[in-house]
C-alpha cells in the first residue's frame, strides 16, 4: 500500500469532502470505498472526492467511485469529483465517465 491515505474534511453536517492521496488501485481502493461509507453512515450525503493528491487510477477504482456515486444518489445526496490532472481527466474522457460523474476542474 506504500504512501497510500485518505483524508476526510467536514463541511457541515450533510457535507464531506474526500481526499485520497497516492496510487488508487486494487490494494488501496477499498480504503477510498471504507472511507466514503463512513461519511454516508455519518448522514453526509453531499460527498466531493478531491483527486487532486491521487497520482494513478485503475479500473478498479474507477468501480468503486460508480459504486460510491450510485450509493450517494440513492440516498438523496450528491457526489462530485474535483480533478485537475490531465492524465486523470483523460481517463474519465476515454471511459465516458465524464458524462457520469460531475467533474469540478476547480
Amino acid at each position: 500500500m506504500g504512501d497510500f491515505a485518505v483524508e476526510v474534511q467536514d463541511e457541515g453536517e450533510t457535507r464531506a469532502v474526500v481526499v485520497p492521496r497516492g496510487e488508487l488501485d486494487l490494494m488501496t481502493h477499498q480504503e477510498l470505498a471504507r472511507a466514503i461509507t463512513r461519511v454516508l453512515e455519518e448522514g453526509r450525503v453531499h460527498i466531493v472526492v478531491d483527486l487532486s493528491d491521487t497520482t494513478f487510477m485503475d479500473s478498479t477504482s474507477l468501480g468503486t467511485l460508480i459504486g460510491a456515486r450510485r450509493r450517494t444518489h440513492a440516498m438523496g445526496g450528491s457526489f462530485a469529483l474535483r480533478c485537475r490532472e490531465p492524465r486523470l481527466l483523460r481517463l474519465f474522457e476515454v471511459t465516458s465517465l465524464d458524462k457520469v460523474f460531475e467533474i469540478q476542474q476547480g
